[in-house]
């Protein structure tokens, strides 16, 4: 009886709850309490698990972080977006409400491993304008499942050159020689662009007593050898 209890207390059986169940003339009642608990188990098991895979995704995009302005190019991921149209013409103000409540529609924590982003299109990005943004959102390697389908955007898997970049202006404006860098690189190395670029934040960190805000972020810009 010892064992039982320790074993219903453990899974979450609650001591008021204990009483009735061991006092039942026949073992159903532990057998239905047993099968309760054990789907509640299961859930905390999942839960650890996405857990696990956050702390890992993070730990791997911290790490990149490390390699500020190194450029590469390779293949990345099939990526889900949710992400809004930013209308510069009519001088909109970023609706980030939407944003973030498409973002709490999406299933199964989806937004536990999804980063904010923001698009620069190939037009703006080619005559060197990094700062005229035409979507922005969230974006993650996990598969999303939401009712804003309006939203939601697949970017397939592609070439991409890539770098690291660390930001310590709100204004951005000292990311500006990381893309011009970027260019040359593609330039050189007989690449051409073919996309969107794609900026997506990766960690903001405050530095010294002063508090000075600093950004990190990944850029990918869709290239093809010519």
């Amino acid at each position: 009886m010892i064992s039982t209890i320790l074993l219903l207390r453990s899974i979450g059986t609650p001591i008021s709850r204990l009483i009735t169940v061991l006092e039942h003339e026949n073992a159903s009642l532990i057998e239905q309490e047993l099968s309760n608990y054990t789907q509640e188990i299961d859930n905390k098991i999942n839960a650890l698990k996405n857990l696990k895979s956050q702390a890992l995704m993070l730990q791997d995009s911290v790490k990149d972080t490390c390699y500020d302005n190194q450029i590469t190019v390779k293949t990345i991921p099939k990526l889900w977006m949710l992400a809004k149209k930013f209308d510069t013409q009519e001088n909109d103000e970023l609706d980030i409400n939407e944003i973030v409540n498409a973002n709490d529609s999406a299933q199964e924590n989806w937004n536990s491993f999804a980063n904010i982003i923001s698009t620069i299109d190939k037009k703006s990005l080619l005559a060197g304008d990094y700062h005229t943004y035409n979507q922005y959102g969230y974006i993650s390697e996990q598969p999303c499942k939401t009712n804003r389908v309006d939203l939601l955007q697949v970017v397939e898997s592609r070439l991409c050159v890539c770098c690291n970049a660390k930001v310590n202006r709100i204004d951005h404006l000292d990311i500006d020689e990381v893309y011009d860098k970027m260019l040359q690189y593609i330039t050189y190395n007989n690449y051409r662009v073919v996309a969107d670029a794609i900026e997506r934040n990766v960690l903001d960190l405050y530095a010294g007593r002063e508090k000075d805000l600093i950004l990190f972020f990944k850029i990918y810009i869709p290239v093809e050898k010519i």
